[in-house]
């Protein structure tokens, strides 16, 4: 029983490989307001199935104040104690491990990744929410954004970017299974303005950092 449980299990990490693989080559180039790139179905519709079940609630916050750090107790993320319990979690970061999508990503965005570090966070936002304007931290090499939710309205829940002087530009499209990534820099401005969200706003933020990274706790395990 347990080998065929081994097999299923290196069936589903092919498989899911595979599919990220297959489309990171189809992502779509964009230069405005800031070099990025869009994508639809990261995953397999099981895989996108799989996250939305898994037991989270988001954490009850009272009056939100437009930054993460300020929550980060109760932030969740794909580390070495939860990979342990999960196995949805643990063969997302195996994915994201692999050289070839390591390769792959490094060929799209032209940057160097083969050192960094993989960090995932799932995030799980509702009420009166919103994000003000920011850029990612220096040590963020590469940030990845994969929207999961399918709730109704949640087409209206997309990632909004600014230009060079804080002026809303433009979202990016919100679909289940789809997303967006950029190289984090100088002009790289995004948020999400204020609304009341009837439903949860699901999503993977997968990024990899740099050696200078504070929080290890936060990072996904190597193997």
């Amino acid at each position: 029983m347990r080998r065929r449980d081994a097999e299923k299990e290196s069936c589903m990490k092919e498989n899911l490989l595979k599919t990220v693989s297959d489309n990171l080559k189809k992502a779509k180039f964009n230069d405005k307001p800031f070099v990025h790139w869009t994508f639809d179905n990261v995953f397999s519709e099981k895989g996108i199935n799989d996250l939305l079940e898994l037991p989270l609630k988001p954490p009850v916050i009272f009056d939100h104040c437009g930054k993460r750090e300020n929550y980060n107790s109760t932030r969740f993320f794909f580390n070495s104690r939860n990979c342990k319990v999960n196995s949805t979690l643990k063969n997302i970061v195996s994915i994201f491990n692999n050289p070839n999508i390591i390769l792959k990503l490094k060929n799209i965005c032209n940057i160097g990744l083969s050192k960094g570090k993989l960090r995932i966070e799932y995030t799980l936002d509702t009420g009166d929410f919103w994000l003000e304007p920011h850029r990612d931290l220096r040590e963020k090499l590469l940030t990845i954004l994969v929207y999961l939710s399918k709730d109704t309205g949640s087409s209206q829940w997309g990632t909004a970017m600014y230009d060079k002087d804080l002026k809303f530009f433009s979202r990016v499209p919100y679909k289940s299974n789809s997303g967006f990534m950029f190289v984090p820099g100088d002009d790289t401005w995004y948020g999400f303005p204020k609304q009341n969200i009837k439903g949860i706003i699901k999503s993977l933020i997968i990024n990899y950092v740099s050696s200078d990274w504070k929080n290890p706790h936060e990072l996904a395990p190597t193997t």
